[in-house]
């Protein structure tokens, strides 16, 4: 005895409703299927109920989509207006922030004035697999813009040590280690204050 398969579980909205349709067609008046009168009315009009809520939700889909484009067109013609009542305020009330504040507009703050930087923590170096080239990384200082790297042979002094570059991310590739000797490295972090104090040197790995 077979057992019926309906196999709509992976079927789209569209799909189900053309199997329901192909259903209810073959079902209808069919000779194999005596008595299935009351549960194919009950299924048609299920049909139809689907069927009709499905179409309005694929007309409200479509009007979303004018509406949503035609709020975006507002809302950019808001943004340009509003920027232009704001210079006109701003000229009007020569700058005054109570005057401003009256028509119902916002102070801008002062800036932030920018702190010093502190020094580079967590100096770490490593190789990158070609000779000669290093992978130096370190724990990003907060009120840094950028870092600069230098780098010094064994043994350091005060002269030793040379400019590798200039870098916005906490970390560094480059070449210029040779191979068998040992190389330190060092990171300062710098904003619009200046530089701030070097780290720790941290020794490359000898290969």
């Amino acid at each position: 005895m077979a057992n019926i398969a309906a196999n709509i579980q992976r079927l789209s909205v569209p799909e189900r409703l053309l199997k329901g349709q192909d259903i209810i067609t073959k079902s209808t008046n069919n000779p194999n299927v005596p008595g299935n009168t009351t549960a194919l009315a009950t299924f048609s009009a299920a049909q139809t109920a689907f069927n009709t809520t499905s179409a309005a939700v694929e007309a409200n889909k479509q009007l979303a989509k004018q509406l949503m484009a035609a709020r975006d067109a507002a809302e950019e013609a808001w943004v340009v207006a509003i920027n232009g009542l704001a210079g006109v305020t701003e000229s009007a009330t020569e700058g005054v922030a109570e005057k401003i504040l009256s028509a119902g507009f916002d102070v801008r703050g002062e800036p932030t004035p920018p702190a010093p930087v502190s020094q580079v923590k967590n100096v770490e170096v490593s190789f990158t697999g070609m000779p000669g080239h290093s992978n130096v990384k370190w724990k990003r200082e907060t009120n840094s813009d950028a870092y600069v790297l230098q780098r010094s042979p064994e043994p350091i002094t005060d002269s030793s040590w040379i400019n590798v570059g200039t870098v916005t991310e906490a970390k560094y590739e480059g070449n210029g280690t040779i191979p068998g000797q040992k190389c330190w490295y060092r990171v300062a972090g710098v904003n619009r204050l200046g530089q701030g104090p070097w780290s720790e040197p941290a020794l490359r790995p000898v290969m």
